[in-house]
């Protein structure tokens, strides 16, 4: 037997056994669409793993099953026990089918050519379907947890080997001190108290040596089994691609189609459960896609595509998630059917307009499908919900873009591990705190003065980008004063989506791996926080959420938001040398909806203008080649620039400076020292005014 033969019996004896107890409890609760649906799901997904694998009869049986289940869910009808033992009978052939998978030619007692001696089918190996076990994932994530709590209770034994380390230097200086403290002829008259200080001394000696020995390998036998147990969950997507294909290629051949599967990023690993679930849940994507998706071989000929239909999986990893594309050429989704089906079967009203992204959700639920009539492969609006099913199991996503008569994607996004999560760890006022590493995009060491203050609030440099800064208590407890941050702190720099946010600890901790655990029901529901973990000590800590720190910085004032939202205007010039005032003087005046472009010299500024229509000039003095003021006399002294406003921003203060600038043409003199936003806002919105 072959190794995908041998995969397809475990998990048959699975199903089978997982159909045999949700029909007794339907038997019990007859009403319980939760269960009919499960039992339906699992038929329709022996049926698929059986037509892998060939096994034509026990796909059939399975195709029974689904087929007797259909009337009572489609009709509302209540099942009987007679019609469940029917069922069962069914599952009790399939199970029999199933173990002859295996079974071997074994010679009789007396073998001989023929009569007696005749070989027999021996029964199925028991013990080989013994060497392999399948673990539920919760079972997985309680034995890497209790190991996580091995590790922690360790923690109080290390200190305890440091108390035993501390007693045994003091007996050391006990009998130092009571050596020293005689006079020679004091020394023989009490032999039994330096004799029990020595046996003391002795016995801490050995007990610090034989406790340190065993602490330590203790330590490094349990990193080595998380290590282990951490890797049986990592496999390589490689291992499911073959099973795929093969689908991919008895499905078309059933429908009398053509169709070539490929796939690429075949090495990305995760844990073995996580893929288990998603190769099942592709199995029903690639079906639906040869079904539903590729056209007959005449209406791709009239449509100008190529005689072969084409279904591609991509695989990508993202950080601590793994994308599943799937997709095909076929004639896409045609949103007027899901409406009409969904219509039909009650899942929307004839009146309620649903756009196309709500109509297409539509096909991820059970039970819809626009199948004209029911085959082995489809047609009772199965597939996709067990695709949706999966990927809210997981707690990943699933989402599906069409375009008609050029194809539809599918992709799923799950986890890598549902276990541990690599994190960093920061101190902030006294308290520790955990950022996913895999949403954070650097970290920066912040003097106050590169924290530059605009009118939403404090931002930082990160490359060329103005990010939203917030100490991170800030964001935890905004309710409170919070922690006032040093002169010179840390900033970790976290991406969630478009939306991103720098948040000001103390300092930087390092980084680890942990298990994520929800909070315990009596503390709430705190902002921005994912769950818990324990250090080595035992203590709880909290696990940030990337996504909700992220959305703080948003609402703070997010340039790309308020770009998207601005008004059109004329863009505005910032002319300035320095990096520092340019970005944030362009964070201030994007944050007030203007396009802004930059030059880092007076000479760049003017070939800039000439080039393009601008509603304000902004420029400093003080710069290499031409200066401030002579920007702005030239542009005076322009037709084309003269009814541009110019405001001078500087740090030249006296008066003869600000009569320069008044001199030379300056519709406005700022000096930086005396900088406030909101007055600068002001004199843009009134100079732009004008201008308009």
């Amino acid at each position: 037997m072959n190794e995908l033969e041998d995969y397809f019996r475990d998990e048959a004896n699975e199903i089978v056994e997982g159909l045999t107890r949700d029909l007794l409890a339907l038997e019990k609760n007859p009403t319980d669409g939760s269960i009919l649906a499960r039992c339906m799901r699992l038929a329709h997904t022996l049926k698929g793993a059986a037509r892998v694998v060939r096994q034509v009869r026990i796909g059939e049986m399975a195709h029974t099953i689904e087929d007797a289940l259909a009337p009572f869910r489609d009709a509302g009808e209540t099942i009987t026990s007679d019609y469940v033992s029917d069922l069962l009978r069914i599952l009790e052939r399939i199970r029999e089918e199933t173990m002859k998978l295996g079974a071997t030619i074994a010679p009789g007692p007396a073998s001989g050519p023929e009569g007696k001696g005749a070989s027999k089918p021996a029964p199925p190996p028991i013990d080989d379907r013994l060497e392999t076990v399948r673990v539920d994932i919760a079972d997985m994530d309680a034995l890497l947890e209790g190991l996580s709590e091995a590790s922690i209770q360790v923690g109080p034994l290390n200190g305890g080997l440091v108390a035993l380390q501390h007693a045994l230097r003091l007996a050391v200086l006990l009998r130092e001190e009571l050596e020293l403290g005689q006079t020679p002829g004091e020394r023989g008259r009490s032999p039994r108290l330096a004799a029990q200080i020595a046996e003391i001394t002795q016995s801490l000696v050995h007990a610090e040596r034989d406790i340190g020995a065993s602490l330590g390998r203790i330590e490094r036998e349990l990193g080595e089994v998380q290590s282990r147990a951490a890797t049986l969950r990592l496999l390589p997507v490689g291992a499911i691609l073959g099973t795929l294909e093969l689908t991919t290629r008895d499905t078309a051949e059933a429908l009398g189609k053509t169709v070539s599967f490929s796939a690429r990023g075949g090495e990305v690993r995760l844990e073995g459960h996580v893929l288990s679930a998603v190769r099942d849940a592709l199995l029903h994507v690639i079906r639906n896609a040869v079904d539903h998706g590729i056209e007959p071989f005449e209406e791709r000929i009239g449509w100008g595509k190529p005689e072969v239909g084409r279904i591609h999986l991509e695989i990508e990893r993202r950080g601590r998630m793994v994308a599943f594309r799937c997709s095909d050429d076929g004639r896409g989704i045609d949103v007027a059917a899901v409406r009409r089906a969904a219509v039909h079967r009650g899942l929307a009203t004839g009146e309620e307009e649903l756009d196309e992204e709500a109509t297409l959700a539509l096909v991820f639920r059970s039970g819809l499908t626009t199948a004209a009539e029911v085959t082995e492969i489809s047609g009772r609006g199965v597939g996709l919900d067990v695709v949706r099913e999966v990927a809210s199991r997981l707690r990943g996503s699933v989402q599906l873009t069409s375009k008609l008569g050029e194809g539809t994607t599918i992709e799923i996004e799950v986890p890598v591990s549902l276990s541990s999560i690599p994190v960093l760890s920061v101190m902030f006022g006294g308290s520790t705190a955990l950022v996913p590493l895999d949403a954070v995009r650097g970290t920066r060491r912040l003097s106050a003065s590169e924290r530059l203050q605009g009118p939403d609030g404090e931002r930082i440099l990160f490359g060329d980008r103005a990010v939203p800064f917030t100490p991170l208590g800030a964001v935890l407890v905004p309710e409170s004063e919070g922690h006032d941050l040093p002169q010179a702190c840390s900033a970790v720099i976290v991406q969630s989506g478009e939306a991103w946010i720098a948040l000001g600890v103390d300092r930087l901790l390092g980084t680890m791996d942990v298990v994520l655990r929800p909070l315990p029901p009596g503390a709430g529901t705190p902002a921005a926080v994912a769950g818990a973990a324990f250090d080595a000590q035992g203590d709880p800590l909290l696990v940030l959420d990337p996504p909700a720190l992220a959305r703080t910085g948003a609402r703070r004032g997010a340039a790309t938001e308020t770009r998207r939202e601005a008004p059109k205007r004329l863009p505005i010039l910032v002319i300035d040398d320095s990096l520092t005032t340019r970005m944030l003087e362009q964070s201030i005046l994007e944050s007030a909806g203007y396009e802004v472009d930059l030059s880092a010299s007076a000479e760049e500024g003017l070939r800039k203008a000439k080039t393009r229509k601008y509603g304000l000039f902004i420029v400093d003095v003080e710069m290499p080649g031409m200066n401030g003021f002579e920007f702005t006399a030239t542009t005076r002294a322009d037709p084309a620039l003269r009814d541009v406003p110019v405001i001078i921003v500087t740090s030249l203060a006296t008066s003869k400076d600000r009569e320069k600038g008044a001199a030379a043409g300056a519709s406005a003199y700022i000096v930086k020292g005396e900088f406030d936003q909101k007055h600068f806002v002001r004199k843009v919105a009134e100079l732009l005014g004008a201008a308009s």
